[in-house]
């Protein structure tokens, strides 16, 4: 017991606090904790959980004092909060991909209201959303988001990170721009699907004018829009995967 009280000295308590804030701002922002119906309490009962496990293995390095601790303390709250939004831009390009396809389908219309954002939220979106949850604890990316996280620490010393020493318009940028590109590569597909479908029902109507398309427009158009969405689901677990670790390189 007064082998555990001796560990307790100033340097001990600062490392593991700084440690403890990077790791809370980066769960408290995931796209898996940030939902209201997870409460504030766990989402700190799990962080200080990975704390603890991480102390004894990650690589600390550091000397602090009490004058600085409060700057590095709001470095590694930066730092975390910055590491989760780059996590969550991957779940958002998802959430845009749905869009595109309820857009298509006429099902943007079919919204609900989202309290965790306090928006409203197309069906399609909340399902791909969902089924990419399911991706990231199926395929593992969640032990690749703690080992990337454990050797953060070693790359990016506590209480190091400054925000000015990095172009952070650019990184935003280039982030944006591949957020984009994945939701666009998927959802173009299906979104020509249904521009190619509306243009035979246009030219169908000029052409016969008795013939009344809008009775199966719907339908039709529902029906092969998530046909292809069915087979090409194959492709958009592969292509989130490979998102996800390119994300983390």
């Amino acid at each position: 017991m007064q082998e555990l009280i001796s560990l307790l000295n100033e340097q001990t308590l600062y490392s593991f606090l700084l440690l403890l804030a990077r790791i809370l701002a980066f769960v408290v922002f995931l796209p898996i904790f940030n939902h209201t119906s997870i409460s504030s309490s766990i989402r700190v009962a799990f962080a200080f959980f990975i704390t603890i496990f991480l102390y004894p293995i990650v690589e600390l390095k550091g000397d602090f004092t009490q004058e600085g601790f409060l700057l590095s303390l709001i470095s590694e709250i930066t730092l975390g909060f910055i590491a989760a939004m780059f996590l969550n831009v991957v779940f958002s390009a998802v959430r845009i991909i749905g869009d595109f396809v309820g857009y298509a389908t006429a099902l943007s219309m079919a919204s609900m209201f989202d309290p965790s954002t306090g928006s409203n939220e197309g069906l399609v979106s909340r399902l791909l959303y969902w089924i990419a949850l399911m991706i990231f604890f199926e395929t593992g990316m969640y032990e690749m988001t703690i080992v990337i996280l454990s050797k953060s620490f070693s790359i990016i010393h506590l209480g190091t990170f400054d925000i000015f020493s990095y172009d952070g318009i650019q990184i935003a940028i280039d982030e944006i721009n591949r957020m984009f590109a994945f939701a666009f590569a998927f959802a173009l597909p299906l979104f020509f699907i249904g521009f190619i479908m509306d243009l035979y029902y246009g030219y169908g109507t000029k052409s016969m004018p008795a013939f009344s398309p809008f009775v199966i427009t719907f339908q039709l158009k529902f029906a092969l829009i998530f046909i292809f969405l069915i087979l090409g689901m194959d492709i958009f677990v592969d292509s989130f995967t490979n998102y996800l670790i390119t994300k983390f390189q």
